[in-house]
């Protein structure tokens, strides 16, 4: 904290003249504004939750706001879309999943951004997904759930936020490997998805353990399961896929926070530094791992080699599931 001044003054000194500023102007470090930071995910979701935590956490390093702007809509492309055509100023960024840049690729035809438009400065987090069920449903253990399910094939239906999202293809994953089958449902955001569960209309949710894992000990949900690789320490008695008997079913989301590309390089730095000063915070950090969420600083390179990696996995998940393009 104590070094942030001069990493600011630094910043400054290097950064303003790359990007064309005049010498009056120099004197100001980044950010002398705030910064719009666009969510393609509706408010009050898991991706937004854990924005909204970590966005708070950077305004208050670099002083100055960095504000959530929600833009969703067809499977996060409207937001990645508007980030990747604004301005490598620094002044918008792009904080999102994996569905953005490892499944939409496979199962959209036509793609108005690609990974290679947008620069990292850090990963954020990697988060497993839990299926969540109705409590109107007669069952409390997933061997209990995947007998129910099969008695009735394509009876039960379940929500998604969005086609070819993570949601979207860990339910196909869930239905394969459990041998069932489930009709989907897409949502906009996790949050009414979540409601119509709670309220009957929806079968069960597949999203990020952090918004459902305290529905879950509220007592207005039951998680039968979640993808991670071990138990989420808020809710011990919830096992795992792996453990359950299906170790396939072990898959994590990516949460990462992007740049334009052509963003300058010490712009890219104090944030990625802010980062890691911010994930120095125990408090942010138990936050969200008590709900098995692990936030996760990184270099941007190593950032941008963790997204490719799942590019590549999630293509051969995909094909080999034989999920049908648009």
């Amino acid at each position: 904290m104590h070094a942030l001044p001069s990493l600011l003054l630094s910043v400054a000194l290097c950064v303003l003249p790359g990007i064309g500023v005049s010498s009056a102007a120099a004197a100001d470090p980044y950010p002398n504004k705030p910064v719009r930071v666009i969510v393609p995910f509706s408010p009050g979701g898991a991706t937004d939750i854990l924005g909204r935590a970590v966005t708070q956490k950077l305004s208050e390093l670099l002083s100055r706001p960095l504000v959530i702007a929600n833009i969703d809509g067809a499977s996060t492309m409207i937001g990645a879309e508007r980030a990747a055509k604004s301005a490598p100023d620094g002044y918008t960024l792009l904080l999102t999943t994996s569905t953005t840049f490892s499944t939409n690729p496979y199962l959209y035809k036509k793609m108005t951004y690609s990974l290679e438009d947008f620069g990292g400065v850090s990963l954020l987090a990697k988060s497993p997904l839990a299926l969540a069920l109705g409590l109107s449903l007669p069952v409390k253990t997933l061997p209990e759930f995947v007998a129910y399910a099969k008695a009735r094939p394509g009876q039960l239906n379940y929500g998604t936020t969005g086609r070819g999202g993570g949601a979207h293809l860990t339910g196909a994953m869930i239905s394969s490997a459990l041998g069932i089958r489930m009709q989907e449902v897409h949502y906009k955001g996790s949050a009414q998805a979540l409601t119509d569960v709670m309220g009957g209309t929806l079968s069960m949710h597949i999203d990020q353990v952090s918004t459902s894992l305290p529905l879950y000990k509220a007592g207005k949900i039951n998680v039968l399961a979640i993808t991670g690789e071990q138990r989420a320490a808020s809710a011990p008695n919830v096992p795992t896929f792996a453990e359950s008997g299906y170790p396939k079913m072990v898959r994590n989301s990516l949460i990462g926070l992007f740049t334009p590309a052509g963003t300058p390089k010490a712009i890219v730095d104090a944030l990625n530094n802010a980062v890691k000063t911010a994930f120095q915070h125990e408090e942010l950090l138990a936050q969200f791992r008590q709900f098995g969420t692990i936030l996760e600083w990184t270099s941007a390179d190593r950032q941008m080699d963790l997204f490719r990696t799942d590019y590549k996995d999630s293509g051969e998940l995909i094909k080999s599931m034989n999920i049908e393009m648009e």
